[in-house]
């Protein structure tokens, strides 16, 4: 289905806002990236939790639809665990923007760990969020550059170690837990766009 539009004497069709042909020798073709979102509706999307906790999906409390969500086992913490699929898409998320939605059954008794895990089983980069997720969904929007706050142990990250990271990417982990204590924590509306 196009759209037929007259410009200066030319004449063009637009097709989906992808390929626009001209009617005076120009042509022109757009490629729209399409995000990625894992948005738990149907199932788990390969999504797990660690072995730190007992993981689980919901059809139903997600932002909204479904999602997937984790029950604390360990006194260890415990995270969201990505699948290969999703990871693959990661790789090559460097300048795009990471979002996804948290929540926990508690918010006492708070604790500090990296909140976000890439490795590459080498070198490992991690990111923590400005706060933690609230008892209802609390949305994270993240940055995948240099000027985001990365670090890489106890040094910010440069734009050469991500880059070397993604490129290598093997695991990609999100926090699930942020209460000491027993608890449990739910994830949804994850995409790389």
């Amino acid at each position: 289905m196009g759209l037929f539009e007259n410009v200066n004497g030319c004449s063009k069709v637009v097709l989906l806002s992808l390929i626009t042909i001209s009617g005076c020798n120009q042509i022109s073709i757009s490629k729209l990236a399409t995000p990625v979102i894992d948005s738990f509706d149907t199932d788990s999307q390969g999504w797990y939790v660690s072995k730190e906790a007992v993981g689980g999906y919901s059809r139903t409390g997600g932002y909204p639809g479904g999602y997937i969500y984790g029950n604390d086992n360990s006194p260890r913490t415990w995270y969201f665990v990505a699948p290969e699929r999703f990871i693959h898409e990661v790789q090559h998320g460097y300048g795009k923007t990471l979002r996804f939605d948290l929540e926990q059954s508690a918010t006492d008794a708070q604790f500090d760990a990296a909140d976000i895990i890439l490795t590459d089983s080498i070198t490992t980069i991690t990111f923590d969020t400005a706060y933690n997720p609230d008892t209802t969904w609390t949305g994270y929007s993240i940055a995948i550059d240099e000027r985001a706050g990365w670090e890489k142990g106890l040094l910010k990250a440069t734009k050469e170690d991500i880059q070397l990271v993604l490129q290598n990417l093997r695991g990609f982990r999100i926090r699930g837990e942020y209460r000491s204590g027993p608890d449990r924590g739910g994830l949804d509306n994850v995409s790389i766009r």
